[in-house]
């Protein structure tokens, strides 16, 4: 069986100046628990996915 790679974590700076470029205002404890759920789904996905049981 093939070992899990850890996601690559994004800078949660680079994450408030994505948002402030789109236009959105968020803090940034918003800006983690966001980043918290798309690491979550993604996660999710690959396990379902692409990763064999």
């Amino acid at each position: 069986m093939s070992q899990l790679k850890e996601i690559k974590k994004i800078p949660i700076d680079e994450v408030l100046e994505h948002f402030t470029s789109e236009g959105m205002i968020v803090t940034k404890e918003e800006a983690e628990l966001i980043m918290e759920f798309l690491y979550f789904l993604t996660e999710s996905v690959i396990l379902k996915y692409f990763v064999a049981d």
